[in-house]
């Protein structure tokens, strides 16, 4: 039985590809790696755990997730040995670009120097429509957990090198080098005391880049003041059902007292989302993307932070240090942070546009940096 995807998911889809990639950095190094058999079965134990991983979604104006079709696993997993893959920066880069067959199921996962040569860990992209990151936050931590010993025969998995799955890329995706980075909350909570949360904190850091940073000099001061934040349902409240249910709320972070209207809430305003969502359904894929784009460039800044866990679980079987998301490439706000709650602080992943939107190739890692040492 086919299943139709909500408005907000069609709209993802329908203006795709707008893909989510995660990287799950193990220790790697001196621990000599990770088991890439558990870890192989660490990704089955995902896919079978949900439908939405072995359908294919048909296109349309009602575009649907069509029967479940049998998997081809080397198609979806492979595994990358190359020893020079020492940073996952670029690494990330090449899995944002990464192209998605809109024949099978859109995801692909890499298993990333299980040697422990170079960067080590599991790298996944799927495609938005699926899963917003609770979701798939709640369906990895209770799923993705396979047991010291456990495996799956990696038989018939390509072996490929970091210039082959380059050589994999979409052309349509060409987002600016992204930049990550590990912000403590205590660091966070010393740079801005006046946070109501960490999340709060975050945001307004970014803030506080992009008044100071001379590159956003030109930024016009409404433009700068406005983030949209993804509001984003508690883990518990999933139901651990894949799907997106995420909204986005424009902050104002010019005034003293923040006043948020949801853009995609259809609880604050149901007839005009209804109208909106269902003319987004309506108006052809060529005009709508450009119409999306464009709203999603008009904050200064684009925030999502999803919730994992405060102890990293063997997720995969991998001896975690780090979770680095990275959220679609939507738009060309000045600044996009996607970021990762785990332990003490935020795994963050930067992506800097220049103030007309175009690729800088060191300002990612320019606010990145900042950020830093902000904290």
């Amino acid at each position: 039985m086919s299943l139709i995807l909500t408005p907000a998911e069609a709209v993802l889809f329908r203006t795709g590809p707008n893909s989510i990639t995660i990287l799950f950095e193990d220790v790697g190094g001196a621990a000599g790696g990770f088991d890439p058999a558990r870890a192989y079965l660490g990704l089955h134990q995902m896919v079978e755990g949900a439908e939405r991983f072995h359908r294919v979604i048909r296109r349309g104006v009602m575009p649907v997730f069509d029967a479940k079709v049998e998997l081809d696993w080397p198609h979806h997993v492979a595994i990358l040995d190359d020893p020079t893959v020492t940073d996952p920066a670029p690494l990330m880069d090449a899995m944002r670009r990464l192209r998605l067959d809109p024949k099978r199921p859109l995801w692909r996962a890499v298993l990333v120097n299980p040697d422990g040569a170079g960067w080590s860990g599991l790298a996944l992209q799927f495609d938005h429509a699926i899963a917003d990151g609770t979701r798939i936050s709640r369906h990895i931590t209770t799923r993705a957990l396979p047991e010291r010993g456990e495996g799956i025969p990696l038989d018939g998995l390509q072996r490929i090198s970091f210039a082959q799955l380059r050589g994999q890329e979409d052309p349509r995706l060409d987002p600016p080098p992204s930049a990550l980075c590990r912000l403590s909350f205590d660091g966070l909570r010393r740079a801005v005391p006046e946070a109501a949360g960490h999340a709060d904190a975050l945001l307004r850091l970014a803030h506080r880049i992009l008044e100071e940073d001379p590159a956003f000099a030109t930024l016009a001061e409404r433009r700068r003041n406005r983030a949209a934040v993804a509001r984003i349902e508690a883990l518990r409240s999933t139901g651990g059902v894949l799907g997106n249910r995420a909204t986005m709320e424009e902050v104002d972070l010019g005034r003293s007292s923040d006043a948020a209207r949801a853009l995609f809430d259809p609880r604050k305003t149901p007839m005009i989302e209804r109208l909106r969502m269902g003319g987004a359904r309506i108006i052809p894929a060529p005009l709508l993307r450009p119409a999306v784009q464009a709203e999603f460039s008009r904050p200064g800044i684009v925030l999502t932070v999803v919730p994992v866990a405060r102890r990293l679980p063997p997720l995969f079987g991998l001896d975690l240090r780090a979770i680095h998301p990275a959220a679609p490439v939507l738009g060309q706000p000045p600044l996009a942070v996607t970021a990762v709650r785990t332990g003490d602080g935020f795994d963050a992943c930067i992506t800097a546009h220049g103030p007309t939107g175009e690729a800088r190739d060191t300002l990612s890692r320019r606010v990145a940096d900042a950020m830093v040492v902000r904290t």
